[in-house]
């Protein structure tokens, strides 16, 4: 399924979003990120996560929960102005259930700093608990 353009609000207090963006989807760093989580699928859904993968101006949007809400297409340009940091050339970017930016850096995310600080947050402690 193709789409140009996504809102990100859509995922609001459904899933944890979780933008891997480069200019070089060969890139030894975008690579290396994108390994980080590719066998860890159960706790990317325990934790409610959805992949976005930016190479340039196009998304792959990956959902490990329901793979028929995957898709792919040009990222719209609101994505681009409002969360996306033009002057970097890779960027990991985690957006928290409430809509907030959680985690923003140009460096390799490992998935335990990613769970760890998914973990520590208010709204997962209560999922855990239930």
């Amino acid at each position: 399924m193709n789409t140009y353009g996504q809102d990100l609000e859509k995922h609001k207090w459904t899933n944890r979003v979780l933008i891997v963006k480069t200019v070089d989807a060969e890139s030894n760093k975008y690579q290396e990120q994108i390994k980080e989580f590719t066998n860890s699928p159960e706790e990317l859904i325990d934790r409610k996560l959805i992949l976005y993968k930016i190479v340039n101006n196009d998304f792959t949007l990956t959902n490990y929960k329901n793979s028929a809400f995957n898709s792919s297409g040009k990222i719209s340009g609101k994505l681009a102005e409002n969360i996306l940091d033009a002057k970097e050339n890779f960027e990991v970017i985690l957006i928290g259930l409430d809509g907030g930016i959680k985690i923003q850096q140009t460096k390799i995310l490992t998935k335990e700093h990613l769970f760890n600080t998914i973990d520590a947050m208010p709204i997962r402690q209560n999922e855990m608990k239930n």
